[in-house]
């Protein structure tokens, strides 16, 4: 919550008052872009403004550009913070958890972090655009089918939207599972970023369950989530009450959201330390089925000794 309040605060730091100042300085005047009536004096004039009003774009641009790189740079670093010291509690609960330990996960974690985060964006990239060419050729398809016959193009239709939700469904779970997974894959390894996307891949295909667990998960947040909302926006709608009340509610809406999440985290933290680094209930029933076995004939070792010890007795009785 206090990533976010930084990240709120750092808009109207870093954007908000260099653009007042620009404002101030090059008397930047808005009812120009309102006199603007139709799309083609909205180019047009939107021409105009740009070479008018230019070092006052330029100033926006780098003001947008250094706020992106100062807030990605901000969350990578509570990621690897919080990711460290779940990773800290699932290993060995304690009592208190101290930003000290928070800080030092975070510089440790903090370039293998961004590292993964880079790939992982690339990956979603990568879906969006393969969802974006299916789209493209499933409506050349349908448009083609539509000049043929009615019919056909509206079954092509249902067809191909249900065939891309389906691929975008499957795609965006694999993609959020190797980003959750590889997450706890390299703090728990401490390995790179390459290293942990193959690792994570090896492992979803080990263990397909843990996909299975993310779904459930998900469910549960979102269901969570609406739940929350569904209470809280009831008191925005009062007439006076609502205004006063909406951010408060808001700021609650979020860390309720923001707790949902750290528990979803940390159950994925759980199963994939459980998977990996805990022996499994099998080994421990083959170990315990060996030593079984191996103290069986000792046993029966001990059972067959009082007859070799009375047999002596035995044989001087028959002479006698």
């Amino acid at each position: 919550m206090l990533t976010m309040l930084l990240t709120f605060t750092a808009f109207f730091l870093i954007v908000g008052i260099p653009i007042g100042i620009a404002f101030v300085i090059f008397g930047l005047d808005f009812t120009e872009i309102l006199r603007l009536r139709n799309l083609e004096s909205l180019f047009l004039g939107s021409a105009e403004l740009l070479n008018k009003y230019f070092a006052m774009a330029l100033v926006l641009f780098l003001s947008l550009i250094i706020y992106i790189l100062s807030v990605t740079l901000l969350w990578v670093f509570t990621i690897g913070g919080v990711a460290g010291v779940i990773k800290n509690f699932v290993i060995e609960p304690v009592d208190h958890i101290s930003l000290r330990m928070f800080f030092r996960e975070g510089k440790q974690h903090f370039f293998s972090v961004l590292g993964f985060s880079a790939i992982t964006g690339a990956i979603f990239i990568v879906v969006a655009f393969v969802l974006g060419v299916g789209g493209g050729l499933s409506r050349k398809v349908i448009d083609f089918a539509r000049g043929q016959e009615e019919t056909l193009a509206l079954f092509l239709s249902i067809f191909f939207m249900l065939l891309l939700l389906s691929i975008g469904l499957f795609l965006i779970i694999i993609s959020l599972s190797i980003t959750f997974y590889g997450i706890a894959y390299l703090v728990f390894n401490k390995t790179g970023a390459f290293k942990s996307i193959s690792g994570t891949i090896r492992y979803l295909i080990n263990k397909p369950s843990s996909v299975g667990f993310y779904i459930i998960l998900m469910l549960g947040y979102l269901l969570m989530s609406f739940v929350v909302v569904f209470i809280t926006s009831p008191f925005t709608l009062i007439p006076i009450i609502g205004a006063v009340l909406a951010l408060p509610l808001q700021i609650l809406n979020y860390a309720a959201q923001s707790y949902m999440s750290l528990v979803m985290i940390a159950s994925m933290f759980h199963l994939f330390y459980h998977h990996n680094f805990l022996p499994s209930e099998s080994s421990t029933d083959e170990s315990d089925t060996s030593k079984q076995l191996t103290q069986e004939p000792s046993d029966a070792q001990t059972q067959e000794a009082p007859p070799d010890t009375d047999r002596p007795e035995n044989t001087s009785q028959t002479h006698q």
